[in-house]
């Protein structure tokens, strides 16, 4: 192996060093955003689920591997025809939802995504998730806020673990 004794070039060092910085911007990119895959259908078939299937509470898979946050929502309330299961995550906006899957053949959701506590109990109690609009009746006033039994300072106090 040989090596040149010449000195690098000002034009050369310079294109190096454009070329480093290149590649050091691109992987902060690519590795900025992760994609949670809100909206991409999932199951629910664990038995540690949040509530039963009654219509009136929230069911979930917290063991969700199709899921990247390993979270698997079926909200509680109207449930519409063809709409099952989704994946979902944690947000403190409806910003934080804003990149949840719409209207595609690998979701099955179509008005798109709301920040909202989708239980009172179970282990995801009081958390704020990325929640299907289809299930959500939007017209309430409020329908995304705090409910008071996740408030802390309650009297009686929460029983939700979440609370703090």
């Amino acid at each position: 192996m040989t090596f040149s004794s010449r000195p690098l070039s000002n034009a050369s060092v310079a294109s190096f060093a454009f070329a480093i910085v290149g590649v050091v911007l691109l992987g902060l990119v690519a590795g900025g955003c992760e994609d949670k895959h809100i909206g991409r259908v999932c199951g629910l078939d664990t038995s540690d689920g949040g509530a039963t299937g009654t219509g009136t509470t929230a069911e979930f898979n917290g063991e969700a591997v199709e899921c990247p946050t390993r979270i698997c929502l079926l909200p509680a309330g109207d449930k519409q025809p063809g709409i099952g299961p989704l994946c979902t995550a944690g947000c403190s906006s409806d910003d934080d939802c804003s990149d949840g899957e719409t209207s595609s053949a690998k979701t099955q959701c179509h008005t798109g995504f709301t920040c909202m506590v989708a239980t009172t109990v179970g282990s995801f109690c009081c958390e704020r998730l990325c929640v299907c609009r289809d299930f959500i009746d939007t017209t309430i006033k409020g329908y995304n806020a705090t409910p008071v039994a996740c408030k802390s300072g309650q009297t009686p106090p929460s029983t939700c673990q979440n609370v703090h």
